[in-house]
């Protein structure tokens, strides 16, 4: 696009000469220059106004009001960039976008690292068919059991292990949780709390997808071991 003649034209070259013309402006006033004799010429014209009679005073920095006056009567509001297109606005978002991503970095770096609840071992869980031992680890709060195979041990597509505990008081076996592999960490239902102690029982049982549809085990029991702990 040709910059073109006219007052447009003035309020450009004026702007090169004082070097408030920058960015893709500029660039494209330059490469005009190389393009259309007339803006090279009128150009020319500028420089020779401005120096060297007045070189002394585009030396000195021009009042706020300066420069309002030099914007109004030169019209170079017109080409002034839209705000979302002036590198001072993206220079100032970045700066500030950096600055609240440390900001969020430096606060997780100090919050202090969550507490790990400590696991204590209470059975060894084993059987006679060839299955993974599996040693059970209960929190300290008795809230949350966890069970670790000596090897991955999965169940089949149509099956699910089911963890019982067996009272030691006696009575039918309660059901603890559902598994796809022997190797879970999971909370106890909010009734079994507490009950894990010594003289009780754990066993793995076989049931179809989901668990026993009975409430009790249905399956063959593969794994069993007591609580000691």
């Amino acid at each position: 696009m040709r910059i073109g003649n006219g007052t447009k034209l003035d309020a450009l070259c004026g702007e090169y000469v004082l070097g408030t013309l920058r960015g893709a402006a500029r660039r494209r006033f330059e490469r005009a220059l190389r393009e259309e004799p007339r803006v090279a010429l009128q150009l020319r014209y500028w420089q020779a106004l401005f120096a060297p009679r007045y070189s002394k005073m585009i030396e000195l920095q021009p009042s706020p009001q300066g420069w309002r006056r030099l914007e109004r009567e030169l019209g170079l509001a017109r080409h002034r960039a839209p705000w979302h297109r002036r590198a001072a606005f993206w220079r100032a978002w970045a700066a500030a976008a950096t600055a609240a991503l440390a900001f969020g970095i430096g606060f997780q770096l100090l919050r202090p690292a969550p507490e790990v609840t400590p696991l204590l071992e209470i059975a060894q869980l084993t059987g006679k068919v060839d299955v993974s031992r599996v040693t059970a680890r209960l929190s300290r709060d008795g809230r949350t059991l966890e069970l670790s195979a000596a090897r991955a041990v999965l169940a089949g597509p149509a099956q699910s292990y089911e963890l019982w505990l067996l009272p030691a008081e006696g009575g039918a076996p309660v059901s603890l949780a559902v598994l796809g592999s022997l190797d879970a960490r999971f909370a106890l239902p909010p009734g079994q709390v507490g009950r894990l102690r010594t003289g009780a029982k754990l066993a793995v049982s076989v049931e179809p997808a989901g668990g026993s549809p009975t409430g009790a085990p249905t399956g063959a029991v593969i794994l069993v071991g007591e609580i000691t702990a």
